[in-house]
């Protein structure tokens, strides 16, 4: 059985990779061309290149693999300007659908997704859980409207019969701190 891990390059995928990698899995890792891929560069897995926003790459990268986990996102703390916005989008939500779509085609058992505490809601009166709506006429930031729209994704795929679930996590801390740039850069 192959398992897919996007975002391996990242923190939670170079930890995930090698806990799967400990646990006897083979492992496929899609990683992109001309990126610090460094966290994998040493680790029996599967290479593949391609990038989320392109849908037949996809759906190559996905061929053959039973699980996937998907870990793979754009993230930043900016608003930023229109191009931006844009660009955290296509990665973010048309990359999560393209792995979705891609994974229903192929017959894929399971697929997990990464989901992010910015897609919870706030609720001043309790702690916030997966229970609370995400309000989306508070100030957010993009990033925290394209993992909500990640989820609606995830949603519209269970309905259409992927077994998929989203892992959602608040802060990711632990060993395996890959690709981080330096302090205030745009990431």
């Amino acid at each position: 059985m192959k398992i897919l891990v996007t975002g391996a390059s990242g923190h939670l995928g170079a930890n995930l990779v090698r806990r799967l990698l400990d646990d006897g899995q083979s492992v496929r890792v899609l990683l992109r061309e001309g990126s610090n891929n460094t966290a994998v560069e040493s680790l029996d897995v599967e290479r593949v290149y391609g990038d989320l926003r392109d849908f037949t790459g996809m759906k190559a990268a996905v061929r053959g693999c039973d699980r996937i986990y998907h870990c793979a996102a754009k993230v930043s703390t900016l608003d930023g300007d229109t191009l931006l916005k844009r660009e955290i989008y296509d990665c973010n939500v048309l990359g999560t659908l393209h792995i979705l779509q891609a994974a229903l085609e192929a017959g894929v058992s399971k697929v997990v997704v990464s989901g992010s505490f910015s897609a919870v809601g706030h609720n001043p009166e309790k702690p916030s859980d997966e229970t609370v709506p995400f309000y989306p006429f508070s100030p957010h930031l993009p990033y925290g409207f394209t993992k909500t729209f990640v989820e609606h994704e995830c949603l519209k795929a269970f309905a259409n019969g992927l077994n998929v679930v989203v892992a959602v996590s608040c802060a990711i801390i632990g060993p395996m701190i890959t690709n981080l740039p330096a302090w205030g850069e745009h990431f």
